[in-house]
C-alpha cells in the first residue's frame, strides 16, 4: 500500500509549518502556492535579484522570516512544490488547480488548508478610483516590486498592519501623508492591560508608532472616513475626513491603502 496522498495549499507560515510536521511523520507531501516564492503575505520574499536586507522588508519580523525561509529551503528536496498554481475548485477528491494556462485535477487523501488571511474593507465614497489599495496590496508592492503605491501616501484604517505597512513605506523613503486611524486614543489607552499580556507583541507596537512620530508621519486618531476624492481619469486626489475633535481635514495625496484588522483568506 503505497503513501496516503497529503496536499497543503499555501506556503506561508502555516502552510510551511504544516509540510515540516509531514515531513517529519515520514511522508511527502504536494504544496501549492499561488505565489511565485514562498513566505505567504507577511514574510513574501522579494524576487531574484533584489538586495534588501531581511531588516528593511520584514522589520522587527526579520529573524522570524528568515527561519521559515530556511526552514522551506530544507524542505523543497523532500515535498512536491507547485508554485504559480491557482486552486479553482475543491471537487470529488480532487483540487482543480490552473498554472500558465494548463489545467490540473489533482487527488488527494488528505487536504489542509493554510491560505492565509486577507484585509478586511469597509466602503467609502470614492474607494473605486485607480490609486486606492488595500494595505496588503501596497505591502506587495513593496516586497515584490520595490515600488510605492504613490508618491505621497495616505493609510487610513486600524488595526496593527496599518501601522506595520505605514512604517514600512515610512522606512523606504516613501512620502507618507498620514496615517489615519478610526480606533479612538481612549479606546487604545483602555485595551493596554490586556496587551500587556503580551509583552513583546506591546513593545513592537510601541516602537512602530514611536518610529513614525519620530519620521514625522501625521497621525490622527478616531477619524471617521468621509470621502477619497478624484476622478476616473487621473484616480485620488485627496481624502477628507472627520477628526475626533468632529471637524472635516482635508488631504491631499495620489494613493490610498485601505485596511481594518484581517479576515481568513478563504475564496
Amino acid at each position: 500500500m503505497g503513501q496516503p496522498r497529503i496536499v497543503i495549499i499555501g506556503a506561508g507560515p502555516a502552510g510551511v509549518r504544516a509540510a515540516e510536521a509531514v515531513v517529519a511523520a515520514g511522508l511527502h507531501p504536494v504544496v501549492i502556492d499561488e505565489s511565485p516564492r514562498d513566505g505567504g503575505q507577511i514574510y513574501r520574499r522579494q524576487p531574484d535579484g533584489f538586495k534588501r536586507s531581511a531588516s528593511d522588508l520584514y522589520g522587527s519580523e526579520a529573524s522570524k522570516a528568515d527561519d521559515l525561509h530556511a526552514s522551506f529551503d530544507r524542505l523543497k528536496a523532500q515535498i512536491d512544490y507547485r508554485p504559480r498554481h491557482l486552486v479553482w475548485n475543491i471537487f470529488g477528491g480532487a483540487i482543480h488547480v490552473t498554472c500558465e494556462g494548463r489545467t490540473e485535477a489533482l487527488s488527494y487523501d488528505r487536504l489542509i488548508i493554510a491560505t492565509g488571511a486577507t484585509d478586511r474593507l469597509m466602503p467609502v465614497k470614492g474607494w473605486h478610483y485607480a490609486g486606492v489599495y488595500s494595505l496588503g496590496a501596497a505591502q506587495i508592492a513593496l516586497k515584490s516590486q520595490a515600488c510605492a503605491i504613490g508618491r505621497n501616501v495616505v493609510f487610513m484604517g486600524t488595526g496593527p498592519l496599518l501601522q506595520l505597512v505605514t512604517s514600512q513605506y515610512a522606512k523606504a523613503g516613501a512620502n507618507v501623508v498620514a496615517l489615519l486611524d478610526t480606533s479612538r486614543l481612549g479606546d487604545q489607552i483602555r485595551a493596554l492591560p490586556k496587551l500587556a499580556s503580551r509583552p513583546a507583541m506591546l513593545m513592537k507596537g510601541i516602537g512602530l508608532v514611536a518610529g513614525l512620530t519620530f519620521s514625522g508621519v501625521a497621525i490622527h486618531r478616531g477619524i471617521t472616513p468621509v470621502e477619497i476624492h478624484g476622478d476616473d481619469d487621473h484616480g485620488v486626489s485627496a481624502v477628507t475626513v472627520r477628526l475626533a475633535s468632529g471637524l472635516e481635514q482635508r488631504f491631499a495625496c495620489d494613493a490610498v491603502a485601505l485596511g481594518y484588522h484581517l479576515r481568513p483568506e478563504f475564496q
